[in-house]
C-alpha cells in the first residue's frame, strides 16, 4: 500500500505555521529555539526520514516487479506514485529546514544587532574615558599651579599671617582668613573631584572590559549560528538534489509509459486508463498549487491577455470543462493548445507582463513537466505546462509577448501541447474568458 502524505502534510504545515507565528512575534532577544521546540523539530525530521526509508523499500520492490508485471503500465504508474510521494516528503523536509533557517536568520540578525549595540556602547564609554582622563589631567595641572602659587606667596594659614605680619589690622585679618578658607575649600573640592574622576574612570574601564567580554561571547555565538546556517543550507541543497534525481526517475518511467501507451489503440481501455491516471495526477497537483497560492488582490485583469501560442494555425484540443475518461469525470483546469503544423518546439509567449514566479527546467514537475508560472499582480497568475524547454528564470520581469519557452511533451502528457492555466486569487478560472483569441483558432475539445 502506498504511503499517503495528505494528513501528515497538513499537520506538518500547522507545525511550520506555528513556528513562523511564534518567531514572528518574539523580541530580538528571544529568537532561539527552546530545547523542547528543537526536539519537536528533530522529531518531525526523523519522522519524515523514516517515511522516506519506507518509500525507498517500496520503490525497490516495484522496480523488481515491473519487469515481470503483467500490466507494465500499472506497475510503472504505481512506482511513479511512490516516487511522487517521496518527493512530497522531501519537500516537507525542505519546508521544515526553511522554517529552521528563518529562525537562525532571525537569530543571526538579533546577534548582529546586539554586537552593533555593544560596539556603540563601548565607543561611547571610550569617549567618556578620554573625557574623564582629560578632566583628571586638567585637575592635576590646576592643583600643581595652586601648589606653586601657594609656595610662592608664602603664608598659608591665619596663624602664619599673625606671626609674619608687621602690624595687626583686624578687618584685614578677617578678610585674609576668609580668603584662605575659601582657597582651602576650593583645593579640597579639587582633590575630591579628582578622587571622584579617578573612581569613575576605574568603573568605566571595568564596564568596558565587561562589555568586551560580552562582545567576544556574542561574536562566538554569531560564528556558531552562521555555521549552523550553512549546514542547514547544505541540507536544503542535498534535499533539492535528491528531488531533482527523483524527478528524473519519474520522467524516465513516464517515457516508458508513454511509449507503451502510444502503441495502444486510442479507444482501448488500457489507453483510457493511462489517460485517466494522467488527468488525476495533474488535477491533484493543481489542487496543491491552489492551496500553496499566497498571492491575492483585486482579481482584476487590466488590459488584454494575448494568445500564448502566437501562430495562425492553432487550435484548442481540450477546453476548461468537466471531462470523462475511462468512466471517471474530472475538471480540466485549463486549456490545451496545439498547432496543426506540429506543436513540439513552438514558441510560447507571456500573455501579459509580469514576474516569473516559478521556472521548472527538468523532471516531472508533479505531472506538469517543465513549466513556468508568471505572477501578474492583483492575485492573477498564468501557468504554462508540458514545455520542452524553459527560457526564463525566477524573478525575471517579462513584458507581454516575451518568449518564455518552447512547447513540448514533458510530464504527464500524451502528445505535444501547451497546457495553459489561469488562477485568480487561488482559484482556477476559464482562460477563454480573458484571452484575446485569434479569429483563426478552432475549438476541437
Amino acid at each position: 500500500m502506498l504511503l499517503k502524505t495528505t494528513d501528515k502534510s497538513k499537520k506538518l504545515l500547522s507545525f511550520i505555521l506555528s513556528l513562523v507565528i511564534v518567531f514572528g512575534v518574539m523580541s530580538v532577544s528571544a529568537f532561539a529555539l527552546t530545547d523542547a521546540e528543537k526536539q519537536e523539530y528533530e522529531n518531525k525530521i526523523e519522522e519524515i526520514r523514516e517515511q522516506i526509508k519506507e518509500n525507498e523499500e517500496k520503490i525497490a520492490e516495484l522496480e523488481a516487479e515491473a519487469a515481470t508485471y503483467d500490466d507494465e503500465i500499472n506497475a510503472l504508474q504505481e512506482k511513479i506514485d511512490v516516487l511522487s510521494a517521496q518527493i512530497d516528503l522531501y519537500n516537507d523536509e525542505i519546508a521544515l529546514i526553511d522554517a529552521d533557517i528563518q529562525v537562525i536568520d532571525n537569530q543571526i540578525t538579533g546577534i548582529e544587532n546586539e554586537i552593533e549595540d555593544l560596539n556603540q556602547q563601548i565607543q561611547a564609554l571610550d569617549e567618556k574615558v578620554i573625557e574623564i582622563q582629560q578632566e583628571i589631567a586638567d585637575t592635576y595641572t590646576l592643583l600643581g599651579e595652586r601648589i606653586r602659587v601657594t609656595y610662592m606667596t608664602g603664608a598659608n594659614t591665619s596663624l602664619e599671617y599673625l606671626l609674619t605680619s608687621d602690624g595687626f589690622d583686624f578687618q584685614e585679618y578677617l578678610e585674609r582668613t576668609e580668603l584662605i578658607d575659601r582657597i582651602a575649600a576650593h583645593d579640597d573640592k579639587l582633590i575630591k573631584d579628582l578622587e571622584d574622576d579617578i573612581e569613575s574612570l576605574k568603573e568605566k574601564v571595568l564596564e568596558i572590559e565587561d562589555m568586551k567580554t560580552r562582545l567576544n561571547s556574542k561574536v562566538e555565538e554569531l560564528d556558531k549560528a552562521k555555521k549552523e546556517h550553512e549546514a542547514k543550507k547544505q541540507e536544503q541543497v542535498d534535499a533539492r538534489k535528491i528531488i531533482e534525481d527523483k524527478e528524473a526517475l519519474i520522467q524516465a518511467d513516464l517515457n516508458k509509459v508513454m511509449s507503451i501507451v502510444n502503441a495502444l489503440d486510442s479507444k482501448s481501455k488500457e489507453y483510457e486508463a493511462a489517460m485517466e491516471k494522467g488527468e488525476a495526477t495533474i488535477l491533484d497537483y493543481e489542487q496543491k498549487l491552489a492551496q500553496q497560492n499566497t498571492s491575492f488582490g483585486s482579481g482584476q485583469v487590466s488590459g488584454d491577455m494575448i494568445w500564448p501560442l502566437p501562430y495562425d494555425d492553432t487550435y484548442v484540443s481540450s477546453s476548461f470543462k468537466m471531462r470523462t475518461l475511462n468512466g471517471v469525470t474530472r475538471q480540466h483546469n485549463g486549456i490545451d493548445i496545439c498547432r496543426w503544423a506540429g506543436t513540439h518546439g513552438a514558441q510560447i509567449v507571456a500573455v501579459k507582463e509580469g514576474t516569473v514566479e516559478t521556472a521548472v527546467y527538468s523532471g516531472y514537475g508533479g505531472g506538469y513537466g517543465l513549466y513556468v508560472v508568471i505572477d501578474h499582480g492583483e492575485g492573477v497568475k498564468t501557468y504554462y505546462a508540458h514545455m520542452s524547454s524553459v527560457h526564463v528564470s525566477v524573478g525575471d520581469y517579462v513584458t507581454q509577448g516575451t518568449v518564455i519557452g518552447l512547447a513540448g511533451n514533458t510530464g504527464y502528457s500524451f502528445g505535444a501541447h501547451l497546457h495553459f492555466g489561469l488562477m485568480i486569487n487561488g482559484g482556477w478560472v476559464n482562460p477563454m474568458n480573458y484571452l484575446s483569441k485569434p479569429a483563426s483558432v478552432t475549438i476541437n475539445g
